[in-house]
């Protein structure tokens, strides 16, 4: 689960991260829309070479000059998402080798009606475009009901509700955020079918220009079906604990506005889904709590499940890539370097820090090499 760890209840994840978390640098993207939907820029064409498993190749030019020669998998789906479980969103300009459904996947193609047929949705997430994102459902679905859980508040939460209006099967939900920098920052779908539900949790806001030319992370759930109603009762054994941490969750909204859903989640066998889910949720955390939510509950995933430290090099650095930055405290040893890292490097049955932490951050020739060229940097602080 963009990926990071949510929130008030702020950014989902599995395993590792749905979302950003942290003092909603999402808005530091000046950029208009109308910016981000012109063509890409012109570069100079070269030829890239894959080495994916194949059974015949070819070439490919794209829109931009660019060609790849390509060797597609032996079978593609010809609509909707297919067998993997985590993916990738399409971009706009780039080969269409790296659309291929196997690996990419767009907001139509997980509201498609290939996916189930359509009954109920909520989404989550920290910015909204109501039009844009009603265009994205099918155009039978539109009028389906469908929860926006958001953490606007003042001239963000009245354009929300004027943007809402014309919709009369929409309803608002804000996530109550109880410290000063606490942000809604969880990137997450829950979809009803006739045949069953789906969870999907992802990185990106639900704004055109997020779903254009920007690669985001995406995992799509299996469907689950409906329980019988003796089985129904049995929450907290079902599977690797993915169905309790998703309740658990939903709960720390408060409210009664997700009793629907949580509801809808008790009914079904989320046994499939083969992760656990690491969320956070803003707060002072103690007792019980303290392993429930971010970095702890990671570290106590992993000594759980994660691999022996027999089969872990302890030379291994701890790599964390991110594009914006909140606190880190008031030295890096102190959270940073000791709490955070001891989290990220333990292993099964070991709570060894690693003895390296690297940090990667976007740089001027990252950002003057995309596919946008500086137009991508107007949200990074400190460019070099």
């Amino acid at each position: 689960m963009e990926s990071r760890l949510p929130e008030r209840p702020g950014q989902c994840s599995s395993g590792s991260t749905p979302g950003k978390a942290g003092g909603g640098q999402d808005r530091n993207d000046k950029d208009t829309d109308e910016i981000e939907m012109q063509p890409p820029v012109t570069k100079k064409a070269k030829t890239e070479s894959t080495s994916m498993p194949s059974t015949s190749a070819s070439t490919s030019t794209s829109s931009d000059g660019t060609t790849a020669e390509i060797k597609p998998p032996a079978s593609s789906p010809a609509s909707g998402v297919s067998s993997p479980l985590f993916y990738l969103t399409k971009v706009r300009g780039i080969p269409d080798y790296y659309n291929n459904p196997n690996m990419a996947t767009g907001i139509k193609d997980i509201l498609s009606p290939s996916m189930g047929e359509l009954v109920a949705s909520a989404q989550f997430n920290y910015m909204f475009d109501i039009p844009w994102l009603m265009q994205q459902y099918p155009e039978s679905k539109r009028n389906m009901p469908l929860l926006i859980v958001h953490g606007e508040q003042r001239e963000g939460l009245i354009r929300l509700k004027t943007e809402a209006k014309p919709f009369p099967n929409i309803k608002l939900f804000q996530a109550k955020l109880e410290i000063m920098f606490g942000t809604h920052h969880s990137k997450m779908m829950l979809i009803a079918y006739k045949e069953g539900m789906r969870v999907v949790i992802h990185t990106a806001n639900l704004i055109a220009k997020d779903w254009d030319q920007k690669t985001q992370g995406v995992w799509i759930s299996p469907v689950f079906h409906q329980l019988t109603s003796a089985a129904a009762s049995q929450t907290s054994a079902e599977g690797t604990g993915f169905k309790q941490d998703l309740l658990d969750y939903l709960q720390a909204y408060g409210g009664t506005a997700l009793n629907e859903w949580k509801q809808r989640l008790k009914e079904h066998d989320l046994s499939s889904a083969r992760v656990r889910l690491i969320a956070s949720v803003p707060g002072a955390h103690t007792g019980a709590n303290m392993h429930k939510w971010g970095h702890l509950k990671l570290r106590k995933v992993l000594l759980q499940h994660g691999p022996p430290s027999s089969s872990v090099d302890e030379h291994w650095p701890v790599v964390g890539q991110f594009s914006s930055i909140g606190s880190l405290g008031p030295s890096s040893q102190q959270w940073l370097s000791s709490e955070w890292l001891l989290s990220l490097s333990t292993n099964g049955r070991k709570e060894a820090g690693a003895a390296v932490t690297m940090r990667k951050y976007p740089n001027l020739q990252l950002v003057r090499a995309g596919i946008l060229y500086y137009l991508h940097g107007y949200g990074l602080a400190a460019l070099e």
